[in-house]
């Protein structure tokens, strides 16, 4: 009686193949998609930090000012660019909404943060 060949042919290797090359690309792929996800994390933070240091900024400005107030981009962030925009809604009452924007892959990205001054 004979004994089996030993070792594989070349159809399991070539299934071995494409299954190890689907598996790797689904792993390149998943590596990809969490490192940009940690950059607009990133991003998103950085983008409130300087928000919020905007709005610290305008704590300084008289009531009188705020209407023509604007914010200092500190060096080295480049990328970032702010909006403020200074309403009434109501007497003695502005309303401050600072926008940082940067670009994004799928366009531009922003971060809105609000804060309220009073004249009394």
């Amino acid at each position: 009686m004979r004994s089996p060949p030993a070792g594989f042919t070349l159809l399991e290797m070539m299934v071995a193949i494409t299954l190890f090359a689907v598996g790797t690309f689904a792993v390149m792929e998943l590596l990809h998609k969490g490192q940009a996800a940690q950059r607009d994390g990133e991003n998103t933070l950085i983008a409130t930090h300087l928000a919020q240091r905007c709005l610290e900024e305008l704590r300084n400005v008289t009531y009188a000012n705020l209407l023509t107030a604007s914010c200092t981009m500190p060096s080295g962030f480049t990328p970032f660019s702010y909006g403020l925009t200074v309403t009434t809604p109501y007497t003695n009452l502005r309303q401050l909404v600072v926008t940082v924007s940067w670009s994004a892959p799928g366009g531009t990205a922003s971060v809105n943060l609000q804060s309220y001054r009073s004249n009394v």
